[in-house]
């Protein structure tokens, strides 16, 4: 498939693409390398923008620029290095571009959600990830009664929120963000554990919360499938 970035197609005729992945400070780091050349137009103007616009696809600054080297997947990138050159004799422009990944590993494209009703402390929902590696799910609960002290587990890591959901009132615990919320305010201070997992293998989600509870809330598990 041809390589994305942001709103830029790279021509597979005239686009090579490296990769690197190695741990850097005790993290896995992905760099990526895109060199290609720029033909067919008629005016080194041409060329020149068709250049630019390669250069402003990806910032400096933060991870934002959407990058798809694999068709249904993607990454977060910035841009770590570029070095362009226009030939004006020929015609011909060529570039470099050295991309860093906020995350080592690539998502899906599309998102993944399961609709699980709790109707009691101790219920389980099955849910499975279809990349090579465990997916970070994002838990939204919305509580249909009081609910004190709700937790999920995956079966080894749970996280739990010390505190009460009231009635109508949304609880968010986010696995990709490490945080949670509570109609919107951060509440990550008040829970403790380590947020589930989801696994390529299957995983058996398990909600529970106090015997003081109304046990009741809708929850929405939704999550991306991880490729290493």
């Amino acid at each position: 498939m041809a390589v994305t970035l942001g709103p830029i197609t790279f021509d597979e005729a005239y686009t090579s693409v490296a990769e690197k992945l190695e741990e850097v400070g005790g993290r896995n780091e992905r760099t990526i390398t895109l060199s290609g050349m720029i033909a067919g137009h008629n005016t080194v103007a041409a060329i020149e923008s068709d250049i630019d616009d390669i250069l402003d696809a990806a910032s400096v600054e933060d991870y934002t620029a959407e990058l798809s080297l694999r068709a249904g997947r993607r990454l977060w990138v910035r841009r770590n290095e570029f070095t362009r050159e226009v030939k004006a004799e020929s015609l011909v422009g060529a570039f470099t571009l050295e991309l860093a990944a906020k995350d080592a590993f690539e998502e899906s494209s599309a998102l993944t959600t399961v609709n699980w009703t709790i109707t009691a402390s101790g219920q389980t929902q099955a849910a499975s990830s279809s990349g090579s590696v465990y997916a970070k799910p994002k838990f939204s609960l919305v509580a249909t009664g009081t609910i004190i002290d709700p937790a999920f587990s995956d079966g080894t890591r749970t996280l739990s929120f010390s505190g009460t959901v009231a009635d109508t009132e949304t609880l968010v615990f986010d696995a990709v963000t490490s945080a949670a919320t509570l109609e919107g305010t951060d509440v990550t201070p008040y829970t403790s554990g380590l947020f589930p997992q989801v696994d390529p293998a299957g995983t058996t989600l398990t909600y529970t919360d106090d015997a003081g509870s109304s046990h009741t809330a809708q929850v929405t598990v939704t999550y991306r499938d991880r490729y290493w």
